[in-house]
């Protein structure tokens, strides 16, 4: 959903210790599946903007690697996502909110995002990879994370998780989270080029809100104990509750 891969927000993190579950794994798995100690405070230097782009680019270029594509083969797409989330926490120094927002850039499908406002149009960029770089990494993302997944697959489902899992450590609660995601969705139709509302969309990202709690708990927590947990959508009644109504 491109509206919310539009919005960039910087706030802080909080660093935790998490150590992945490894169960059903060999030695040569390990590495993808598992969370290590790091040192005190070391997670603070991922701030540092060189860094911050830095670690981006490496959680790309994972994503688009031989490596990956071989985990979603032998453990399935939605136990990909567990090693998505543990490569971006090891990059960071497990910086859990940083992590997650990581993890929402590096899964962006579209390389721009077309504004409607009045007269124009506005692009703006959302990834700098080669055409090339950009295709191979969407071509390896995980899509087939739900029992009613499209033949064109899920891989937009991936940044509303992890987006709406950051935005909730970030806050510390739900229910802002929840109500951004409302508000994004309803307004994809109104503001974005192409943009069409998805009730699904709402599922995965609070099922990312219920992981970001859990983070904020255990960051041992994965990606994989909350995708498909949601009950599929069913269709809204014809005059609903606004989207923006209530206090924010």
């Amino acid at each position: 959903m491109r509206l919310f891969a539009a919005v960039i927000i910087i706030v802080t993190g909080v660093p935790r210790v998490a150590a992945a579950q490894t169960r059903d794994l060999d030695s040569a798995d390990l590495a993808y599946f598992t969370l290590h100690d790091e040192a005190p405070l070391s997670c603070l230097l991922t701030y540092f903007p060189p860094l911050f782009i830095q670690h981006g680019i490496e959680l790309k270029s994972f994503l688009r690697s031989k490596a990956f594509r071989q985990i979603r083969e032998r453990f399935g797409d939605v136990r990909a996502l567990d090693a998505v989330y543990v490569r971006s926490m090891q990059l960071t120094d497990n910086n859990t909110a940083v992590a997650l927002l990581l993890s929402a850039i590096a899964s962006f499908d579209h390389r721009v995002v077309g504004l409607k406002v009045p007269i124009l149009r506005l692009y703006f960029p959302l990834s700098n990879e080669s055409e090339a770089e950009f295709d191979r990494r969407v071509e390896n993302l995980p899509s087939k994370l739900y029992s009613d997944t499209p033949p064109g697959g899920d891989h937009d489902k991936l940044e509303h998780f992890f987006g709406s899992a950051f935005l909730t450590v970030a806050f510390e609660t739900e229910e802002g989270a929840d109500r951004f995601g409302i508000f994004v969705e309803k307004g994809e139709d109104a503001f974005i080029v192409g943009g069409v509302s998805d009730e699904r969309d709402l599922r995965a990202d609070r099922e990312g809100q219920r992981f970001g709690m859990a983070l904020l708990e255990d960051n041992r927590r994965m990606p994989s104990e909350f995708l498909g947990t949601e009950k599929a959508p069913q269709a809204a009644p014809p005059d609903g509750e606004p989207a923006c109504a209530g206090v924010w």
